[in-house]
């Protein structure tokens, strides 16, 4: 491959990089933040699902013994990354309207 065409190949590839590169943040960051709502939801949720179950066992059978409930991490810690996983995808979300906003400036208006 000669010098001019590699020069070429790189000069089109940085164009879509930066054609793309704000959506890219954009979706990561959303991705990023719902992942991590997600993942600290997923303790509650179990213990939750937990309790509920040993409460029936509790009403309906007299000597069945009850799931191991564990104590977990307090409420506040799960909050506390929650709300950083939101921060994150409004982040993301303001991104991505800034980037579209962008695009659309750059784009010639279509007259009716």
């Amino acid at each position: 491959m000669s010098r001019a065409s590699s020069d070429l190949l790189w000069h089109a590839g940085w164009g879509h990089v930066k054609q793309f590169a704000g959506a890219l943040i954009a979706a990561g960051l959303i991705y990023g933040g719902t992942h991590q709502i997600f993942a600290v939801l997923k303790e509650p949720i179990a213990s939750g699902i937990i309790y509920v179950i040993n409460s029936i066992i509790r009403k309906a059978f007299r000597n069945a013994m009850p799931l191991p409930e564990h104590g977990g991490i307090p409420w506040l810690f799960h909050v506390k990354v929650a709300a950083v996983g939101v921060i994150v995808v409004m982040v993301g979300l303001l991104v991505g309207l800034w980037v579209n906003a962008k695009g659309q400036r750059e784009r010639p208006s279509q007259g009716n």
